[in-house]
């Protein structure tokens, strides 16, 4: 690159810079989160990199791919896949389901409850497993933001090609990161570091294809048992390393 280039662009990085160190990190997030709150439907796709930490001390990184489909009224459902598992499990209004291809079982249980609440019982108390989950609650933005220690805008940087809004949070047990679009203000990237656990693994979820008014149906969120598939608890879903 020529002199002249480089003084050019390091002059566009500073002026990118000075516009936005102003932006208020907590305002941005809560616009972004406050976005899915609002929506009476979502569906989106999902990339999945969750790092764990073994016994000895060797970090892994496990990558899946996934979607979620939620209506606020109606229910949802959480799709996730990978080399060890591929996976469903959903929430009509009365029931509960699980499908697990790897291990070829399914589960039905009937619940009734909002979704924050379905949510909640299926991750504290059945073992299941919800890929993002956080983002997906009605108060959203509230609970996220209801810990924070520190809030931080570090500035304009890119996911996927496009331009985002990248803010931190810190939190007594975690700290979180978020990429915002800077075109629609809907999140592109979030990622969670477990900072007080061993080795500080990270959960990270790429997102693209937001929709905010999906077609959803009285199907969409009902699971039917495949054939072979023996019936079982959440926790049997789930792999063995």
């Amino acid at each position: 690159m020529k002199i002249s280039q480089l003084s050019f662009a390091l002059a566009l990085a500073v002026a990118s810079a000075t516009a936005h160190s102003d932006a208020d990190p907590t305002a941005l997030a809560a616009e972004s989160l406050g976005r899915l709150a609002k929506a009476e439907a979502i569906s989106v796709d999902i990339a999945i990199a969750e790092e764990a930490v073994l016994s000895q001390g060797l970090k892994i990184r496990t990558l899946r791919e996934g979607s979620v489909v939620l209506s606020r009224a109606k229910g949802f459902k959480f799709s996730r896949s990978g080399a060890l598992l591929k996976q469903q499990v959903a929430y009509d209004g009365n029931n509960v389901y699980g499908i697990g291809d790897k291990a070829k079982v399914f589960v039905s249980v009937p619940i009734s409850g909002t979704n924050d609440e379905v949510m909640d019982v299926l991750t504290k108390e059945a073992g299941a497993y919800l890929p993002g989950r956080d983002l997906f609650y009605k108060d959203v933005a509230e609970e996220l933001l209801a810990e924070v220690q520190e809030a931080h805008y570090l500035g304009i940087a890119p996911v996927a090609g496009a331009a985002c809004h990248y803010v931190v949070f810190r939190g007594p047990d975690v700290d979180w990161h978020l990429w915002i679009n800077e075109s629609d203000m809907l999140p592109s990237k979030y990622l969670i570091t477990s900072k007080w656990m061993a080795g500080a693994p990270e959960f990270e979820m790429t997102f693209s294809n937001w929709n905010l008014n999906p077609s959803i149906n009285d199907q969409t969120f009902v699971l039917s048992a495949p054939e072979g598939y023996a019936q079982a608890k959440f926790i049997d879903m789930q792999p063995t390393h």
